[in-house]
C-alpha cells in the first residue's frame, strides 16, 4: 500500500465528506491509498491494529488531524509521516511556536505565558485591549479580547490559565489576516481573511477569502518557519501590524476552503507532492 490518508472518525458517517474526495483524488493521481479513521486504531504488543485487524504498514501517511501517539507509532517503524510527530507538537503548541520564530528573527506579536502575568502586568506589557488565547487552539475557539479587568476575571472562572498565551491586540488587523499555505518546498499562493462581524477572520466565524499578493519577503518568511517545523503541507498566519505583517501562527491540519474558493486545487497538489515522495 503506497498511502493512508487519516481523518477523524467523525467523517466517517458521512455519505460523502473531505476524507472522501480526498481518496478520491489519491486515485487520479495513480495513488493506491486507503482511507482510515483515526478511532478504530489501537496499539498492542507493539502492533498495529485497524478495527481489531492487524495492520500492513504503507509507505507514507497523509493525516489530516493531530494523533501525535500514532504518528510516532508509524514513524518509529519507518513509515513516512505527513506531518511528523514534531510537527504537530511543535505548531499545536503556539507558545512554543512563537519562542521558535523569535530565532528566526521574523517579526511576530508578542506573546507571553498568562500564566507568568498578573492582570496589571499584562496590561503594562501589551496595553489594552488585549488576546487571551488557547495555547493549543484552532479555527479561533478559545480566544478572549480582553477590554478591562472585570472581562479577565471572568474569563478565567472558564479556563486554565497555564493553557493560555496573552498577545498584544493588533488593532490595524482587526477581523483580518493572511495565510499563506506551503506543499514541500513551495508557497502555492497566500490569502486575505477578512470578517466584518468579529475581530478573528477564521473562516469558522464567518469570514471570507480573497487574493493576496505572495512577496518575496512573505515567501521567504513562509518557508522558513516551514523549515524550522520540519513541516510538509502547512498553514502560516500573519496579521497586519503598522509596519508589515506579523507572525501570528503555524497550522498542520489547516483548513483549504479559503483557498479551495479562489480557485486553489488543493486536493490535487497534496497529490502531487505525496506523488513525488514515492516516485
Amino acid at each position: 500500500m503506497d498511502l493512508w490518508i487519516i481523518y477523524n472518525n467523525s467523517f466517517d458517517s458521512l455519505a460523502d465528506n473531505p476524507a472522501k474526495r480526498m481518496l478520491r483524488e489519491a486515485a487520479k493521481h495513480q495513488i493506491q491509498a486507503e482511507l482510515k479513521f483515526d478511532s478504530y486504531f489501537s496499539i498492542l504488543e507493539n502492533k498495529l491494529y485497524y478495527k481489531k485487524e492487524e495492520c500492513t504498514l504503507p509507505k507514507i501517511v497523509f493525516l489530516r488531524g493531530q494523533d501525535i501517539s500514532l504518528m510516532e507509532y508509524l514513524e518509529a517503524h519507518g513509515v513516512r509521516t505527513i506531518n511528523s510527530s514534531f510537527t504537530i507538537k511543535a505548531a499545536r503548541d503556539k507558545l512554543y511556536t512563537h519562542r521558535l520564530v523569535a530565532t528566526l528573527e521574523i517579526p511576530q506579536i508578542k506573546t507571553l505565558e498568562a500564566a507568568l502575568y498578573s492582570y496589571d502586568e499584562a496590561v503594562g506589557f501589551l496595553g489594552l485591549p488585549f488576546v487571551l488565547k488557547y495555547r493549543f487552539g484552532c479555527q479561533g475557539r478559545g480566544v478572549y479580547l480582553i477590554h478591562n479587568k472585570n472581562e479577565y476575571q471572568g474569563a478565567l472562572k472558564n479556563i486554565d490559565i497555564n493553557d493560555f498565551i496573552i498577545q498584544k491586540y493588533i488593532k490595524t488587523s482587526y477581523g483580518k489576516d493572511i495565510r499563506t499555505y506551503i506543499v514541500g518546498d513551495k508557497v502555492i499562493g497566500a490569502c486575505l481573511r477578512e470578517n466584518e462581524a468579529s475581530f478573528m477572520s477564521n473562516l469558522h466565524q464567518g469570514g471570507k477569502s480573497y487574493n493576496y499578493e505572495l512577496t518575496t519577503e512573505l515567501i521567504e518568511s513562509s518557508l522558513k518557519i516551514k523549515k524550522a517545523l520540519k513541516g510538509d503541507i502547512i498553514s502560516v498566519d500573519y496579521v497586519i501590524g503598522d509596519n508589515g505583517l506579523l507572525f501570528c501562527e503555524a497550522n498542520t491540519n489547516a483548513g483549504f476552503a479559503s483557498f479551495a474558493y479562489l480557485g486553489y486545487d488543493m486536493r490535487a497538489l497534496f497529490m502531487d507532492y505525496i506523488k513525488g515522495l514515492l516516485n
